[in-house]
């Protein structure tokens, strides 16, 4: 008993040779901020448990126990803060009103998500089917375009393709010309020299038409939108399953699930109400320690500590006083 009283004064921050002066009123304080705290400490536990493994993903037990722990430890701390503080601290006491607030909203919403599991579920379902029609609209819209714009190109090519190849058939083959020049020997200068005259030669060849290369381009670069429009007329044809296959595998988030549980609550009178119960319950969960440390019967443990703070304020106060004479 002696070491779950000693953990239990560590818990709130007590001190425990000051509990042992102290009477009953004092022990009784004692049991009651402890088991608010345990409460609390329970509560926030659990709701910690939860969320680390519904919304972070985790899978090991001993981090999801951490995750917890550490929950505990952040409610241990808020409410050892209201605990230990020395007399009547209302702006404390309405921040923690606020901060009570919050965190019941939190865990409220938490726990209504695993709570209204299935309906919330049936929520999400409706939602992501009208997701789903709106993001295969979006996607048609932009295979449509894509294939209009291909098509444009394409048939602006083949138009350019047919003139290329009449005009081929009219010319198969273009006469060319070469020019060559040689030097030839004339005679012998005065010098015993040779004379050297340069002679052009023109000669006609006929050659295949360049245009030729410029059709094989081209009914190439057909053939390539050919096929981009038939991958793409099977993407269209598949879109429906692939963007139902994305979206239906997709990972509920917190938020999703938060917006779900809103239609959910907003659209039954019944669960409006047990949200609420919910709500107000985790609020008076959370004023526990509040209100007991906020009572207007103070114990000797209190008052002892008060009368401990009063008694050091003097001696420093005269302490000062009796500097400032000499």
């Amino acid at each position: 008993m002696k070491a779950l009283s000693n953990i239990g004064c560590f818990l709130i921050g007590w001190n425990k040779e000051i509990l042992k002066e102290c009477g009953e009123a004092s022990h009784r304080q004692y049991r009651k901020l402890l088991s608010a705290i345990f409460i609390m400490m329970v509560l926030w536990g659990t709701i910690g448990y939860c969320f680390a493994d519904r919304y972070i993903n985790i899978e090991s037990c001993v981090l999801k126990m951490c995750v917890a722990l550490a929950f505990m430890l952040i409610v241990l701390c808020v409410e050892r803060v209201i605990i230990l503080t020395v007399g009547k601290a209302r702006l404390m006491s309405f921040m923690r009103v606020l901060l009570a607030l919050c965190m019941a909203i939190l865990g409220s919403c938490i726990f209504d998500q695993i709570i209204f599991r299935n309906d919330i579920q049936q929520a999400i379902q409706e939602h992501r089917e009208d997701i789903i029609k709106e993001t295969i609209t979006k996607r048609l819209s932009i295979y449509d375009n894509d294939i209009q714009r291909i098509t444009h190109e394409m048939d602006s090519l083949s138009k350019a393709t047919i003139v290329l190849g009449e005009e081929l058939q009219k010319r198969p083959t273009i006469q060319g010309t070469n020019v060559s020049t040689q030097e030839q020997v004339v005679g012998i200068d005065e010098d015993g020299k040779p004379k050297k005259v340069k002679i052009q030669s023109v000669n006609t060849v006929t050659m295949a038409n360049p245009l030729a290369e410029q059709l094989k381009a081209n009914n190439d670069q057909i053939q390539i939108y050919s096929n981009q429009l038939e991958q793409l007329r099977q993407d269209k044809k598949d879109i429906a399953q692939t963007t139902t296959e994305e979206v239906s595998q997709r990972a509920p988030g917190f938020i999703e699930e938060l917006e779900a549980t809103l239609k959910v609550v907003s659209q039954s009178w019944i669960s409006l109400a047990f949200y609420i119960i919910l709500f107000c319950f985790l609020t008076f969960l959370e004023l526990f320690v509040l209100t007991i440390k906020m009572g207007e019967n103070k114990c000797d443990y209190e008052l002892i500590v008060e009368h401990q703070l009063s008694l050091k304020k003097s001696l420093m106060a005269k302490t000062a006083e009796s500097l400032t004479t000499k």
